[in-house]
């Protein structure tokens, strides 16, 4: 082993260490890795930070832009006044709830939507007299499976960042703009319907029924959301706000149809919304503060330094030889319930962000497609239901609705299992490995 190979392989495992170990926020982890390997001299100043001008950062920093306009937007409280209607059932009120969750994910994460949703659950609780254990993990897993499925986010510009990972490990990237919506597609015709119907069959009356002065506190919380994620803009405004994300998307799809920089579109969208006044330069740049642009700057160089060094072909070989002559299938699935089972106790950036470059070097080193082990990677973390660790949002959920362990246990186990049956069955068809 050389000198470089061992820094690089320090740089990951001390990345990997630091953010399973919880004390350190991920991209403050993650920016150490360019750091450690310009100072050590493994890479130069280009390399190590040539994650900067990646086309997959530009694009998220105007997709979160794009996506901060959308929230000013009074869409929100409308559909929370007109969705649930006086004596609806159970399950009618997870579906006016499920609407306002279904927009949320569109342009924010789990913990954003859910954090919105709280106030607007509590107040539908007291106001129909149902207790906040119906309805508060269902809506939780709701949003945490929702999130992230059409790429119309932040997350629009996920599948550059993968295939330059791929691309820096000297392999092809196979990503399009629309795989990761294609790879979740049975998981959302199947996973929301259920929580919609079973989870919230399976949710245990608590008799948590909001009394009048938590509705006035819900509802003034809601106000607070409102005014924090929306509003002040005129009614021609926000049509001209919905105008152009649509355009903006419409363009997206467009470019990555004819194979054109997908970033267009969504710079352009960015930079109207602008200098037309919908956000001010102060809003602009602060959406862009994402940590999510911060882990993609800090693991990209990972993968240069990896085929730089040689050490892409260490781990490779550690790997093959740990898994035997195991079928490329069951490697897959070996990695999917690796990350569910982490994803579990760890949170899910933490486990994605862990295992994505591990994943990609495999399926380069071994000649396989790379989506199907990187969607193992991000398909596994995803599948973080079963227990109150597993993510922000599902913490919150179990939290405000009361429940045991047991019983959070009792609502999610069958959305993990399903989860894993959708995964275990429909990847390896459409994205097969070889």
């Amino acid at each position: 082993m050389t000198r470089d190979i061992a820094i690089v392989l320090f740089a990951f495992l001390l990345f990997v260490a630091l953010i399973l170990s919880g004390k350190v926020k991920i991209h403050v982890a993650a920016i150490a890795i360019p750091i450690i390997l310009e100072i050590t001299g493994v890479l130069d100043f280009s390399q190590a930070w040539g994650g900067l001008t990646n086309s997959s950062v530009v694009m998220m920093a105007s997709m979160f832009v794009v996506g901060t306009a959308v929230g000013k937007t009074s869409l929100l409280s409308k559909m929370s006044k007109t969705l649930i209607k006086p004596g609806s059932s159970d399950f009618k009120i997870m579906l006016g709830l499920a609407i306002p969750a279904l927009f949320l994910g569109c342009f924010t994460n789990a913990t954003a939507s859910m954090t919105i949703m709280v106030p607007l659950i509590t107040a539908v609780c007291a106001e129909h007299k149902r207790p906040l254990s119906k309805f508060m993990l269902p809506v939780a897993a709701f949003c945490q499976t929702w999130v992230g499925f059409l790429p119309t986010g932040g997350n629009a510009a996920g599948y550059i960042t993968n295939n330059t990972i791929v691309e820096n490990l000297g392999g092809t990237g196979t990503f399009t703009y629309f795989t990761a919506m294609i790879s979740r597609i049975p998981v959302q015709l199947i996973i929301l319907p259920l929580i919609c119907w079973l989870c919230v069959k399976l949710a245990p009356d608590l008799g948590n029924v909001p009394t009048a002065e938590d509705e006035v506190k819900a509802n003034s919380q809601a106000e607070a959301n409102a005014k924090k994620y929306a509003s002040k803009l005129t009614p021609g405004q926000e049509r001209f706000t919905l105008i152009v994300f649509g355009l903006t998307v419409l363009g997206i799809v467009v470019c990555a149809l004819n194979r054109i920089n997908t970033w267009y579109p969504s710079l352009v969208g960015a930079l109207v919304l602008v200098v037309c006044g919908i956000l001010t330069d102060k809003e602009a740049i602060a959406s862009m503060g994402s940590p999510v642009i911060f882990i993609t700057v800090g693991t990209l160089p990972l993968a240069t330094a990896l085929k730089v060094t040689g050490a892409d072909v260490l781990l490779a070989d550690m790997f093959n030889k740990l898994t035997g002559n195991m079928p490329p299938v069951m490697i897959m699935l070996c990695m999917y319930i690796i990350c569910m089972i982490l994803t579990q106790f760890v949170s899910r950036s933490a486990v994605s962000s862990a295992f994505r470059t591990l994943a990609a070097v495999i399926a380069v080193q071994n000649g396989y497609d790379p989506r199907a082990l990187m969607l193992a990677v991000t398909e596994g973390a995803n599948n973080a239901y079963c227990t109150p660790m597993a993510e922000p949002a599902i913490t919150i959920g179990s939290e405000k609705g009361g429940y045991t362990m047991w019983q959070h246990f009792k609502m999610t186990f069958p959305l993990m299992l399903v989860d894993l049956l959708i995964f275990a069955i429909y990847i390896p068809l459409v994205f097969p490995l070889k």
